[in-house]
């Protein structure tokens, strides 16, 4: 009966040891604060390990991925800064996501597609709408 925890708990530390950078990297991005950008990712690993189970019968990527957004996004709501990323005020979420691993931090689309539980072509999707749509904005009069 052990061996049934064994595997979960292997699977979950390797996945933890392949997410762990690539997450702290996009939380600081948004956040603009290491300190606060590891708690965040802390908090989004833990709830994604209590539900380890579950997110094992569906796809790990996007429910860690979902996770770790909806844990950025209430500690950008709950501070008082508005945060380091504009693409976010600017972007639908998953564009915007997109733009900032791939545009921002220089991930390949692959890694950017698979850390975000995506296919590639729907990654490259998403930056073109982000590129459209940033594109738009900026050549936008201004009053």
């Amino acid at each position: 009966m052990s061996g049934h925890r064994t595997a979960p708990a292997l699977g979950y530390a390797a996945f933890v040891q392949l997410r762990h950078h690539p997450y702290e990297q996009y939380a600081r991005a948004r956040l603009g604060d290491a300190d606060l950008s590891r708690r965040v990712v802390q908090q989004a690993l833990r709830r994604t390990e209590l539900s380890w189970p579950a997110v094992l019968a569906a796809d790990p990527d996007a429910f860690a991925w979902r996770v770790l957004g909806e844990a950025v996004a209430d500690a950008l709501a709950r501070s008082a800064r508005p945060g380091a990323d504009a693409l976010h005020r600017t972007l639908p979420a998953r564009a915007a996501d997109a733009a900032l691993l791939h545009e921002q931090l220089g991930m390949p689309t692959g890694a950017a597609a698979e850390l975000m539980g995506l296919g590639e072509p729907q990654l490259q999707v998403e930056l073109r709408t982000a590129r459209r749509l940033l594109t738009g904005t900026r050549s936008r009069p201004t009053a």
